[in-house]
């Protein structure tokens, strides 16, 4: 059945859920909350409100839930393809990351490194909480500050980064791009599955019994592996697939470390430098079969489902590999009709670029600013030419950016000095996420260690990977050096700590795709810009999430048919 097919079906049956209208909720800045307002509802107050023209559904049923994985049986309704479920860390078993708190770099210089959020980023109530205690730090009355006085708040008051997403869908959903794109298709896959910490068993397993060979896929698991390459002697997945994923679908990783262009077709691929790839790794995906979990016949083979195609394309732009000057609107232009022509995708989700180890400085950061830009405008350029042409396929903006800097911004505010008496950065205040160009006013970010090598050209930015400052010392080079305990949040300056920020990420993703396929025969020209703006500033920033969506048996989903 195709697409179009699959969306022609009779209306949706009645609803039992509340609408929420994101899109209509304001704050002057994004994780300074304001406590007296009523869009935190906390899990003693009042259910949701119900609002017009909403975009995220909350469903108190499980209708738009399922365990199942099977592709002809997945039990969600007609015209929900991807929901999302949002528990208490650990609820879901979602600790897909034991390499960002048992890493080889952290064992190599002797770092040590906390497992705790910094509380601005924990819950509305920690982040209270802290601001009276920052206050005092920096010598100010509490009364000053959003945490003093107000109401008084009531449990959690709202999640910021401590919880868990569960994720069903099922949709074909393809990362495309470098490491970052690797990571966040493995947590996004743990989110899928709900067995993130089987899959990590087996992928442990499997390293250890690796000599020269790698197994061609994980024992007991859904993931088939196509393509690997070596890193210092450990096994790297380059191209996977993983199917079915609860709810029939289907997520898989193509590792291309340079924009997607046919002029790199065949070139040496996975982590070469030349930033190719191969069309036979392609060809493996799309012709890769997969047992239906829930079919009873008892012939094997008509059991068996083939990927066939992907619906949608997730892209992260590998900056690091490449230069700002080889990062071009043309070349963008270019990986994003490959991925409806080539591909065959009916939907490309962009992640803005963000502040990593890779900008080196305030120029090429206003570069990254500049282009993000760019890709807002290609992503309409394309959207208004689908809809000149009655095309079904469309261009999705994911502000990565805007969340990730948010949250570097409200760690840093957290960062102690070594006698944990005075902060690292005592006059950071709130950024002012209003302004859009808030960002570029971030110079703290620039604040790094030395490089600890000749060719170290990523030194780590303090305020991304630190939790607090610790005594200096002087290495084996007789070089004194800062030091500091890392953070939950990054493990290097570019790679995350995916329990700590992949919840949201994921959560962001499903409704970011719920926009375009929760739509059941209404047409995309609905309010598809709207919801789109109301998934970025609900989940790709820090707004706390309502405690009430935690609740057992609930379930979100966005539509642009609100």
């Amino acid at each position: 059945m195709s697409i179009v097919q699959e969306l022609n079906h009779p209306k949706w049956p009645r609803l039992f859920a509340f609408l929420v209208t994101l899109g209509a909720w304001t704050h002057t800045y994004v994780y300074q909350v304001d406590f007296s307002s009523n869009v935190i509802t906390s899990a003693s107050q009042s259910p949701l409100h119900r609002e017009q023209n909403g975009h995220l559904v909350i469903a108190g049923d499980s209708q738009h839930w399922t365990t199942s994985r099977s592709p002809r049986h997945n039990s969600l309704p007609i015209g929900t393809r991807i929901s999302f479920q949002l528990r208490d860390t650990g609820e879901f078993g979602a600790r897909t990351d034991d390499s960002c708190y048992k890493n080889d770099e952290d064992a190599r210089r002797f770092w040590t490194r906390t497992m705790e959020l910094p509380p601005t980023l924990i819950d509305a109530r920690s982040a209270k909480e802290w601001e009276v205690q920052a206050a005092k730090l920096n010598g100010q009355s509490s009364s000053g500050t959003s945490g003093g006085g107000g109401k008084e708040m009531e449990g959690r008051g709202g999640r910021i980064l401590d919880f868990s997403t569960s994720i069903a869908t099922d949709l074909k959903i393809m990362f495309l791009g470098d490491s970052v794109a690797e990571q966040f298709s493995k947590a996004f896959e743990a989110a899928a599955t709900g067995v993130p910490g089987e899959i990590a068993r087996l992928e442990a397993e499997e390293v250890k019994k690796i000599n020269s060979t790698i197994l061609s896929h994980i024992p007991d698991s859904s993931r088939h592996v196509i393509a690997h390459f070596v890193v210092g002697g450990k096994p790297r997945q380059c191209v996977f697939v993983t199917g079915p994923v609860r709810g029939g679908g289907v997520v898989a990783l193509w590792r291309v470390v340079k924009l997607f262009s046919m002029s790199r077709k065949n070139a040496n691929a996975c982590n070469a430098p030349a930033g190719g790839w191969r069309e036979s790794h392609f060809h493996e995906m799309l012709q890769h079969e997969y047992l239906d979990p829930g079919d009873d016949s008892r012939n094997a083979s008509q059991s068996m489902i083939r990927v066939n195609w992907f619906d949608a394309v997730v892209l992260r732009i590998q900056l690091g590999w490449m230069k700002p000057a080889s990062i071009t609107r043309e070349g963008i232009n270019e990986t994003i009709t490959l991925c409806r022509d080539y591909i065959g995708a009916n939907t490309v989700v962009i992640m803005t670029i963000n502040f990593t180890n890779d900008v080196h400085n305030p120029n090429e950061w206003q570069w990254a600013h500049a282009m993000n830009n760019n890709i807002r405008e290609l992503a309409q350029m394309f959207n208004e030419e689908a809809r000149a042409t009655d095309s079904k396929f469309r261009v999705l903006i994911m502000e990565f950016s805007d969340f990730t800097t948010q949250v570097h911004w409200a760690n840093a505010r957290t960062i102690l000095d070594p006698t944990n008496k005075t902060l690292a950065y005592p006059n950071l205040d709130h950024p002012n996420v209003s302004n859009p160009d808030y960002g570029l006013g971030g110079n703290f970010l620039f604040d790094r260690f030395k490089p600890w090598h000749r060719e170290d050209r990523h030194p780590h930015s303090i305020p991304t990977v630190c939790s607090r400052m610790l005594d200096n010392f002087v290495d084996n080079n007789g070089v004194e050096r800062r030091n500091c305990k890392r953070n939950a949040i990054m493990r290097d300056g570019l790679h995350w700590c995916e329990s700590s920020v992949g919840p949201r990420y994921h959560a962001g993703l499903a409704c970011l795709l719920g926009c375009v396929y929760n739509r059941n025969n209404v047409s995309l020209e609905g309010d598809l810009s709207g919801c789109e703006r109301a998934c970025n500033k609900q989940f790709m920033s820090l707004v706390p999430l309502d405690e009430s969506w935690l609740n057992a048996g609930t379930t979100l989903f966005s539509t642009s048919a609100a």
